[in-house]
């Protein structure tokens, strides 16, 4: 059945899937109705471990304005230089090494993972280590129960990236820098600030999501541009048309494929009435490609108009703060390995494999072989 046709219905588990686009974006844009919750039913959450993305309204914005203080556009000035100057060595560091790559672990996972830690002052080298915590917490059970065999909360559940985060803001307190965990543990919002374990959940937040939606983002980008080699060429000749294929390949492999909500208050949409209390996937996925918003939805077009109207980073007042981060990251890597790569061939036998995580939509491989440009 097409979404036109379905916009909203009821899934086999009994949740609400809302596929249609004007119904996911009216959706996100009634945030007092529909709250986000990826956790199972009956599973509370103390308010000072909930993540920013479930954190009911007012407190939300008021946790909102702090974090965007860090990604705001004026704080990246020196950020874009240094993702430049890390995938020129990436690459010139395969380039070395000769033969296959598998890109997504080579290329594509050290970009975001370098770029929030140097935003959200982890040491750089660190970055394998709490990537495989972020990936340990988002593969687990923790999102969904609060908890998993080693224990309940962040602290049980994640020991070592409770602790790791917990000395960087206890690090902070003792000598406060011009950084964003500074800024986080110490600005007062509406006459109250975060306390340590308020902002151990939100980093931890930051750290997964900077991580995680940012390399599915990169990941599905370059898939795709391996997979049509006539688009490599394209973007080569001209690299205006870079930014529309970051925003079609959003469109179509949405890192973050559904969202969760748990209906708060009795809500129309598509003509069914949501009661309270009744769980609601946001079909990002199905929405992006909606004929009745996307003509040849299917279509890998660069010439689309209204590029950015998909829904990839949400929509309404808790549209993702670090979407200009991940823009920025994807154009950069893109452009850097166009200078230097004339083409990408897939690995004979190799097909897609999407990431274990049942929101996320990125290779968990990119095997290629790479022919390289002459230096000049």
């Amino acid at each position: 059945m097409t979404t036109a046709a379905c916009p909203v219905s009821k899934t086999g588990t009994g949740d609400w899937l809302f596929a249609g686009y004007e119904e996911v974006l009216g959706a996100t844009q009634d945030v007092h109705a529909f709250r986000a919750n990826f956790r199972a039913p009956g599973v509370e959450v103390p308010p000072e471990e909930q993540f920013v993305n479930e954190i009911p309204e007012p407190r939300h914005g008021q946790v909102r304005k702090i974090i965007n203080s860090a990604i705001a556009t004026h704080r990246l000035t020196g950020v874009e230089p240094l993702c430049e100057q890390l995938c020129r060595e990436l690459l010139a560091a395969i380039r070395e090494r000769g033969g296959p790559v598998d890109l997504v672990r080579e290329y594509v996972m050290p970009v975001p993972n370098t770029i929030i830690a140097h935003l959200l002052g982890a040491e750089p080298g660190d970055y394998e280590k709490w990537a495989a915590w972020s990936e340990e917490v988002v593969e687990g059970t923790y999102p969904s129960l609060y908890r998993n065999e080693r224990g309940e909360g962040l602290a049980g559940a994640h020991p070592e990236f409770a602790a790791y985060v917990d000395a960087i803001i206890a690090d902070r307190r003792a000598a406060p820098r011009d950084d964003f965990v500074s800024r986080l543990i110490t600005r007062e919002v509406e006459g109250r600030t975060l306390t340590d374990i308020e902002a151990r959940a939100q980093l931890v937040f930051l750290f997964i999501s900077g991580n995680e939606t940012t390399r599915h983002l990169i990941g599905n980008l370059l898939y795709r541009v391996a997979s049509e080699p006539d688009l490599l060429d394209r973007l080569a000749v001209d690299r205006t048309l870079i930014e529309p294929a970051i925003e079609e390949s959003l469109r179509l492999d949405p890192p973050v494929r559904l969202l969760m909500r748990t209906c708060s208050a009795a809500a129309e949409v598509g003509g069914k009435t949501i009661a309270p209390g009744e769980r609601v996937i946001f079909g990002v996925e199905q929405a992006n490609r909606d004929a009745r918003r996307f003509d040849d939805p299917d279509r890998f077009a660069l010439d689309r108009p209204d590029l950015r109207r998909h829904l990839a980073f949400g929509g309404g007042p808790h549209v993702c703060p670090g979407a200009h981060l991940a823009r920025m990251e994807a154009r950069v890597a893109l452009d850097v390995l166009l200078d230097d790569v004339s083409a990408l061939t897939i690995e004979p036998g190799h097909a897609f494999e999407n990431v274990p995580v049942v929101w996320a939509l990125g290779p968990t491989a990119l095997p290629v072989r790479v022919a390289w440009r002459q230096q000049p």
